[in-house]
């Protein structure tokens, strides 16, 4: 089956297992969100301190990578935190390596090792620290300017689908806009896992670091917020992003309880955020 709707899980929660990636049993992973159907999956990858794997590799559709933690090499290109490289379907990778490094690993369908061929298109790389934090419309993700306290760094578009992958920050005490008094969905998925700082949906609850969410299409959420500030990232599927606002108020707290909407599997194992002490 498709992907569930997850809203929402602290990764925190889920368990560790070994993983097969490269051809290799050597990666932990904790899996996010898997589709059934296409193979595509959200996971944490953990790579070992000497972790190699000598290709060529390619992969049967898009990958994305983003590093949580340490660093780790796609051929000659180092990543380092919070970097960014979108691997393309066939694109052919001699040797991944690390000298131990956290991972977001994003196929956008089947990740099924092919015959490496090299692609026409080339790898994309983004050092996420070095680019400008875009805001108003020249940050818009929705066709929309953003709001004064919010902006995004873009890392992926596709205009004929409407997917994209960015980074989405906001200033602390930030409240629900006043376009947003009550509930808001969108009729495509929109997936989200926090980097840093809380970000609170007022019908689920509070998430912190490591909060995952895999939205579905005209599920009502919200209103959204946060009192420390956030940073997000965020990957749009399968059409062009788009709010959709329910017109009766809904109420808000900072510090909303947690009433997550999960599939079964996931349900026995959540726990609320463990905010930790702060004075």
């Amino acid at each position: 089956m498709a992907r569930p709707h997850i809203c929402f899980i602290q990764s925190q929660c889920l368990p560790w297992r070994t993983h097969s990636w490269l051809g290799t049993d050597d990666v932990n992973a904790k899996f996010l969100s898997v589709d059934d159907d296409s193979g595509a999956y959200t996971a944490i990858f953990e790579l070992a301190s000497g972790y190699q794997q000598d290709g060529p590799f390619a992969f049967a559709a898009d990958f994305e990578v983003f590093v949580l933690a340490g660093s780790v090499s796609l051929d000659d290109r180092e990543l380092g935190l919070q970097d960014y490289a979108l691997i393309p379907a066939g694109v052919a990778i001699k040797r991944v390596s690390s000298s131990g490094a956290t991972l977001l690993a994003m196929p956008l369908g089947s990740a099924t090792l092919r015959e490496a061929a090299q692609s026409a298109r080339p790898l994309v790389y983004h050092n996420t620290f070095a680019m400008p934090w875009l805001t108003g419309m020249e940050g818009s993700v929705t066709g929309k300017p953003l709001g004064g306290t919010i902006s995004t760094k873009k890392l992926r578009y596709d205009a004929g689908t409407g997917g994209q992958t960015f980074l989405y920050g906001a200033l602390a005490q930030h409240p629900p806009p006043k376009v947003m008094p009550g509930r808001f969905t969108h009729p495509m998925v929109e997936e989200i896992f926090v980097l840093a700082g809380e970000f609170t949906f007022g019908d689920t609850g509070r998430m912190g670091p490591g909060g995952y969410v895999w939205w579905r299409e005209n599920k009502l959420h919200g209103p959204v917020g946060s009192e420390g500030g956030y940073h997000l990232l965020i990957r749009v599927h399968e059409g062009h992003l788009k709010n959709e606002f329910s017109k009766e108020p809904s109420p808000f707290r900072y510090d909303a309880d947690y009433r997550p909407e999960l599939p079964e599997q996931l349900r026995s194992i959540a726990k609320p955020y463990p905010r930790p002490d702060r004075w």
